[in-house]
């Protein structure tokens, strides 16, 4: 009789410790799915928005930067100058208006890039290049 009972308490702790695995397992797996759903969205987000540089003068200290797309994405202007961050930024502009990102005076013939870093901090790529022109 006590072998018997040994038997299925065996078998009860068995199935709860398996049970426990697999709430453990499908917390992990869930929590996953929703991180990778999360940065989609963002980079969703990236995709939507286009600024473009359309002025950047040698020896100025500012850099025009215009908004192509319709969406109502919030964020702000990143620039690189050169391949380095170039220490300014600014609110992003709303739809088909432009801005000026006010930082050091700009090389002549740099290159100049701007992106996004939209309102949850994802940082979006630059998506194209612009060269500073002289004064």
């Amino acid at each position: 009789m006590k072998k018997a009972q040994s038997e299925i308490i065996t078998t009860v702790l068995l199935v709860l410790i398996a049970l426990a695995a697999v709430a453990i397992i499908a917390v992990f797996i869930t929590n996953q799915v929703r991180q990778g759903a999360a940065s989609a969205d963002a980079k969703a987000q990236c995709l939507k928005v286009d600024v473009e540089v359309t002025s950047a003068v040698k020896d100025a200290t500012s850099i025009t930067v215009k908004r192509n797309d319709g969406e109502s994405i919030v964020g702000t202007i990143k620039t690189i100058v050169n391949g380095a961050s170039w220490n300014a930024s600014a609110t992003m502009p709303a739809s088909l208006e432009t801005t000026s990102v006010i930082g050091t005076a700009l090389p002549e013939n740099g290159k100049v890039e701007v992106g996004v870093v939209l309102a949850d901090g994802t940082a979006c790529p630059a998506k194209a290049v612009y060269t500073v022109t002289a004064a």
